[in-house]
């Protein structure tokens, strides 16, 4: 995984525009979250330094500081001030490092302070739904991640991760049926659709060719898969 050390360029994309604004609250401090803490300020734009330290996140240099976005993150230097007067402003992390770790998430990029982090923490920062599942694209392959599942961005090459619905419709006989997303074998396949005893499952493959599932094989299913049952030897059903 791509990293910098902290004196590094860091990319900006992903900071909110437009003219929202946030007002102080009812003490007249500014505020914002650390870690999930509160912290205040008199100063509408303090500089990282100053919410690390307001933090307790001592000293500032060991730490690296990461400003959450709605579809982004992006590292803050100790020097570079942060208007908290502004949307986009309401959430940071703090990790003891000395890099910053990029990967992308439906196709917007993200800054971290750590090599890993967990699906359910992903899940947080990136405000996955319940009804959609997170997946890993890497070297070509597709892996669906599970709550126990933890990406490592320590590798090389920056690591790309999507999002796709919990449930898919596919096609048996060219009727839509709706199943869960992920890899089954043939036998729980031909379960599903209900296929006649003694029949064969085919499917519909990425070059347009009826191919029959084999007993035992397994299959990664996505969603607008077409699914046919047919007599052995070729016979129409």
């Amino acid at each position: 995984m791509e990293n910098v050390g902290m004196s590094g360029q860091t990319g900006r994309e992903g900071v909110k525009g437009g003219h929202e604004t946030r007002g102080p609250g009812a003490d007249g401090k500014f505020f914002t979250t650390v870690n999930g803490e509160t912290v205040k300020f008199a100063d509408q734009t303090p500089k990282g330094e100053a919410i690390l330290d307001k933090a307790g996140l001592k000293p500032a240099g060991d730490y690296v500081l990461i400003q959450l976005l709605r579809h982004s993150s992006r590292s803050v230097g100790l020097d570079e001030t942060v208007d908290l007067g502004a949307a986009g402003t309401e959430e940071f992390r703090a990790f003891k490092s000395d890099r910053i770790f990029r990967f992308t998430f439906n196709g917007h990029g993200y800054e971290w302070g750590v090599d890993k982090f967990s699906e359910p923490d992903l899940r947080t920062i990136a405000h996955v739904a319940d009804d959609e599942i997170i997946v890993l694209d890497r070297e070509g392959q597709e892996t669906d991640l599970a709550p126990a599942d933890i990406v490592d961005l320590g590798g090389g090459g920056t690591e790309h991760l999507h999002t796709e619905k919990r449930l898919i419709t596919v096609f048996f006989e060219n009727d839509p049926r709706e199943i869960a997303r992920g890899v089954y074998t043939t036998e729980q396949l031909k379960q599903i659709f209900g296929v006649q005893a003694g029949y064969v499952l085919e499917f519909i493959n990425q070059e347009g060719r009826l191919t029959p599932l084999k007993p035992g094989a397994k299959l990664h299913v996505k969603a607008g898969m077409k699914f046919f049952e047919q007599v052995p030897c070729g016979g129409s059903s």
